[in-house]
């Protein structure tokens, strides 16, 4: 039980500080790339009907990859390889959010809310990049 406990403490001690805000985006990652691999196991039909079979797998594709590469590397503050998985989502958000205002004008229906999440999710991928981009480790890390 100490072993363990030891070695959680060890863990923790590696997730970059603020540790709170480094857990919650590997969270939020976590959560992309599940979505992104729901996405290409079974892609949503409303949507693929629209942009096709190849731009969704792309578009679950780079969701997913940027969600597996943005998990370690928010936690652990390799900023160098988080601007990767900032990036993709970020472009598969915009892709995703462009394809939900045609299906607003185009489709019967509101998709002002789904519209709203994607954009949200978008705004925090700005925000992320923002504070990430100048370094490619963090900078008060301890080697």
């Amino acid at each position: 039980m100490v072993a363990m406990i030891s070695l959680f403490t060890r863990f923790w001690q590696k997730i970059r500080e603020p540790r709170v805000i480094s857990v919650a985006y590997f969270f939020l990652y976590l959560s992309l790339f599940a979505g992104g691999v729901s996405a290409l196991l079974d892609p949503p039909r409303s949507v693929e009907g629209h942009i096709g079979e190849l731009s969704m797998t792309v578009l679950a594709a780079m969701l997913t990859f940027g969600g597996a590469v943005g998990a370690p590397s928010a936690l652990f503050g390799i900023w160098w390889l988080e601007r990767t998985a900032v990036f993709a989502i970020a472009m598969s958000a915009l892709i995703y959010s462009g394809i939900i205002v045609g299906l607003h004008y185009t489709g019967t229906g509101n998709r002002l809310l789904q519209l709203s999440f994607v954009g949200t999710v978008l705004i925090m991928q700005v925000v992320r990049w923002h504070r990430i981009r100048q370094r490619p480790y963090d900078p008060d890390r301890h080697f």
